[in-house]
């Protein structure tokens, strides 16, 4: 069967994308018999067998930079999910728009997307973002948080909130503490990023390059050994979350404790460089002692410099030589700079494999003040973890939720327009108690000052 030979009454969903977050979505929509869904993808075979598992779903093979056809694929549907990467969701949006359709991703609004969305709204087109973890239940959590506490007559002076996605504890026994579920290139690029912040009513500014040495434990949660450090600009929230009274707003990563001084060790040497070079004939070893000075060094020199570069620090040291950067194995054909050669190197060694599992943890945590001069601090406390054999926590805690989401755009839940954001409590409401029903659910703490 193909979406052509779709009866009209059927709501038609275009899904884009056919990775490990797309299945969640292809199997809550499905529940619902009047659900047909293409399941758009470059990958012919991961579109089939995905499609092969559930009703009224049909693979497609798409290119995306096809514009004529991708045109005529989006006008055959009624909405148009993305979990294609973020970079592409402008080029899309515009034929959204041309076709009169409504667009749904889990990732972050940008400014490309913002422009995009006033031309739809003034054809009655919704876009809706960040409805996947985070973004997405974080936004959740922390409005429903602001909500109760603002009926209850007390006023948020600080919003921390922390989310990561890692593998399960007992998979964890390698020096970055961490492992790849989707190409490492974007995780290392996220760790040269700039990050901002408001502490105690100043800015903070993180600069590129230095994110890595602003990490800091993370006791909240002390049976996880983490860390945490700042993401993107926090400050924007302040007008976003209507928190206005908040002196203190810090939105950032976690990773498991060790994760930011190995990165940093690779950042120091050199690793994340792009400038060329000819890595021809190049071995792994070859590489660290060339960014060292001298290819040409024994092992044990290599080592010693190594030693020295780092203060003595024999952590440092040894998470090259564990991640196997002194080998001698050759560099693949075709890598002609650092940064490439350490997305190789990592993705070969340690993306996640399909019998471990991961786990997700995000925590909120909300210094309010009360009527009587009271403070607390309330926590919003989530953890779930991936199913063995089964989904990975990080495909149901986004696919789920933009599954949830795109049912209640089909279902006229959601009346705004333009660009939209979970914010809202005719959103977010309805969306937690689903997410709640599949098991995605928050705990919640309060704590007293002692003193």
């Amino acid at each position: 069967m193909t979406s052509k030979e779709w009866r009209s009454d059927n709501k038609r969903v275009l899904l884009l994308g056919s990775g490990l977050v797309s299945e969640p979505v292809v199997e809550y929509l499905t529940r619902s018999p009047d659900v047909r869904i293409t399941v758009g993808s470059n990958d012919e075979a991961q579109a089939t067998a995905l499609a092969s598992k559930y009703r009224n779903t049909v693979p497609q093979l798409i290119d995306v930079g096809d514009r004529r056809n991708l045109s005529a694929e989006i006008a055959k549907h009624d909405l148009v999910i993305s979990l294609l990467p973020h970079t592409m969701h402008p080029f899309i949006a515009e034929l959204c728009v041309d076709a009169r359709r409504n667009m749904l991703t889990a990732s972050y609004a940008t400014d490309a997307l913002r422009k995009i969305a006033k031309r739809g709204a003034q054809k009655g087109i919704m876009m809706l973002n960040e409805v996947g973890l985070d973004p997405g239940i974080d936004h959740m959590l922390a409005m429903n948080l602001f909500d109760e506490i603002r009926q209850n007559n007390g006023t948020v002076e600080s919003f921390e909130s922390f989310c990561g996605g890692l593998p399960a504890p007992q998979f964890t026994n390698n020096p970055l503490r961490y492992k790849f579920t989707w190409f490492p290139r974007g995780v290392l690029m996220n760790a040269l990023s700039e990050a901002k912040y408001l502490k105690e009513g100043k800015i903070v500014n993180v600069e590129s390059g230095t994110l890595m040495q602003v990490a800091e434990p993370f006791e909240v949660m002390p049976g996880f050994n983490l860390e945490c450090y700042p993401n993107r600009d926090s400050t924007i929230y302040k007008e976003a979350y209507g928190i206005g009274s908040a002196h203190t707003i810090l939105r950032g990563t976690l990773r498991y404790k060790g994760f930011s001084m190995a990165m940093d060790t690779l950042i120091k040497l050199g690793l994340f460089k792009s400038y060329k070079m000819n890595l021809s004939g190049y071995s792994w070893g070859d590489l660290t002692k060339q960014l060292l000075g001298n290819k040409s060094m024994s092992n044990q020199e290599c080592k010693s410099k190594l030693l020295a570069l780092f203060n003595g620090d024999k952590f440092r040291a040894s998470t090259l030589v564990k991640l196997g950067l002194l080998d001698s194995d050759p560099i693949p054909a075709g890598i002609d700079n650092p940064m490439d050669a350490l997305v190789e190197k990592l993705a070969s060694s340690l993306m996640m494999p399909e019998d471990e599992t991961d786990v997700i943890i995000m925590n909120h945590s909300v210094g309010v003040r009360l009527p009587s001069g009271k403070c607390e601090t309330h926590r919003s406390n989530l953890v779930v973890y991936g199913e063995e054999g089964g989904w990975s926590a990080m495909s149901k805690t986004v696919g789920l939720p933009v599954g949830i989401a795109a049912e209640m755009m089909m279902n006229g839940d959601i009346k705004e327009r333009g660009l939209v954001l979970p914010l809202a409590k005719e959103i977010y409401k309805p969306m937690l108690e689903k997410l709640e029903l599949e098991g995605i659910m928050e705990r919640r703490e309060v704590e007293s000052e002692d003193f």
